[in-house]
């Protein structure tokens, strides 16, 4: 088939644009967006900074994003990227609050964008990990011969939002089963919407799961393979469920009073396990005193 016109005039036009380096591309955002390098605060809080500190943070940004080291990024004419610099700037300003400060502010651009907007309105997202190799020793790392050969590596659990920004992520080591670190990633959003809706895939479906997430307010909507095979509950046995009817063959039982009467007395111990989970530290039952 030819190519549509469309096609060839975008052709046209993206040959047509200038080639321009990494480093420039990241400098030319920071450029609209100058909260971004607000968000790089000095670890002691003083809010005295260095000179050119965008200039710094774009090279350290680069250098961990390509993996080069400084050494790639370091340039001697420009003070701010010497090597002693780009070290005191890496000790002092980056770290995982100022990051994930930096990012909120790229989440609400995206935002920003109409074609981002066609996409989606920021209330569905999605958490999916990916395997990585570890090339070094470390005790971050975990073996599986199957992700990893005879090395080890970790799993990045990111989440996605259906606008394509990125608003939370966290480490793994090794491939545990992303169930319950799956509530984790999603409860730590940094910036941007809270999605209404969370799909995952097979691997972060539990029943447990599911529980948590209908407390705290999420709907949870995985994408479960093998369907038939799936176990689901009912309190009505003669309930039509359609094409899940196969599925929802596990039962609540109310005439004999257990499963229901279990529900009810540890409801309120539910109802606090979703509010520590929102506010990030257990709340005890036997006072008012919470504990961190």
């Amino acid at each position: 088939m030819p190519d549509p016109p469309s096609l060839v005039d975008l052709r046209r036009r993206v040959e047509k644009m200038p080639k321009i380096d990494l480093p420039e591309l990241v400098l030319e955002v920071m450029s609209w967006h100058p909260d971004f390098v607000e968000a790089f605060t000095h670890v002691s809080g003083n809010d005295a900074r260095v000179a050119d500190l965008g200039l710094s943070v774009a090279a350290l940004l680069c250098s961990y994003a390509m993996n080069v080291g400084f050494k790639a990024v370091a340039g001697p004419g420009a003070a701010a990227l010497t090597r002693d610099r780009l070290h005191h700037v890496d000790q002092n300003y980056v770290r995982f609050e100022t990051l994930a400060a930096a990012n909120s502010v790229l989440v609400k651009a995206q935002a920003e964008i109409g074609l981002a907007g066609e996409w989606g309105g920021g209330l569905v997202a999605s958490v999916d990990g990916m395997r990585f190799v570890v090339p070094v020793r470390t005790i971050h790392a975990r073996p599986n011969p199957k992700y990893f050969g005879r090395k080890r590596g970790i799993t990045w659990l990111n989440m996605l939002n259906d606008q394509s920004a990125g608003l939370s992520a966290q480490v793994l080591r090794g491939t545990p089963r992303d169930s319950l670190h799956t509530v984790d990633v999603v409860l730590s959003q940094h910036g941007g919407k809270v999605p209404e809706a969370i799909i995952t895939d097979t691997g972060s479906y539990s029943d447990i799961v599911f529980g948590l997430f209908h407390l705290t307010g999420y709907q949870y909507r995985p994408e479960l393979a093998n369907l038939p095979d799936q176990r689901l509950w009912r309190i009505d046995p003669n309930a039509d469920y359609g094409p899940l009817d196969r599925a929802a063959r596990g039962r609540i039982d109310i005439d004999i009073d257990i499963d229901i009467d279990r529900i009810t007395r540890h409801w309120d111990d539910m109802c606090r396990i979703a509010v520590s989970l929102h506010l990030s530290f257990v709340i005890r039952t036997s006072s008012s005193t919470d504990t961190r």
